[in-house]
């Protein structure tokens, strides 16, 4: 009988170890996604930060030489150009400590630091640019008032093209944080396996 008791305790050790194994093999593949879908939304958020660098130096070039081509004062266009690079500035602020993270050799709390701090800046700006876009509409207000006979028609095209960059802007900004939101969620799995 003793035998026998051996020979099944021997079985069930054997059966343990072979279950440890396959849930390691599984925690391992389960690390590996997560670190690799982490790794994609840093990408993202680094992507999209170019691409709004890219579109902020457009827009600074392009909204300056417009606006002088339209005949607004020279404050005008100086403030609008200050403005627009001071929204480039602050893109690239807030993405420069995204630039050169790397889930699989970071160190996960201080890649957790980085992004809170990222989405802290991107969550504040915005509310500042919101502030200073509502009084960059009323300086254009009155300063196509003083050029314009009637500044009705460019006002008109100014707000459509407004309303357009905001409901954009705004589908960008919700996308970063989500992204954000997500890729911090896969830190603190991976966090919380170790």
């Amino acid at each position: 009988m003793e035998e026998r008791d051996y020979i099944e305790l021997h079985e069930l050790r054997e059966q343990v170890g072979l279950l440890k194994e396959k849930l390691m093999r599984q925690q391992i593949i389960s690390e590996r996604a997560i670190i690799e879908a982490s790794q994609k939304g840093i990408s993202k958020l680094n992507r999209a930060g170019k691409v709004s660098l890219g579109f902020g130096i457009f827009a600074v070039t392009w909204c300056t030489w417009v606006f002088h081509q339209s005949g607004l004062s020279n404050t005008f266009v100086v403030g609008t150009a200050i403005f627009l690079a001071l929204c480039v500035i602050m893109t690239v602020y807030a993405h420069w400590g995204l630039m050169s993270v790397d889930i699989t050799r970071g160190n996960l709390v201080e890649i957790t630091k980085r992004l809170l701090r990222f989405r802290n800046i991107y969550t504040r700006w915005q509310t500042v640019s919101i502030l200073l876009l509502i009084g960059w509409c009323f300086f254009l207000y009155q300063d196509a008032k003083g050029v314009f006979e009637d500044p009705t028609g460019f006002l008109i095209s100014g707000a459509i093209g407004g309303v357009i960059g905001v409901i954009f802007g705004l589908k960008k900004y919700y996308s970063v944080l989500r992204e954000t939101d997500k890729v911090l969620k896969n830190i603190n799995e991976l966090l919380q396996h170790k």
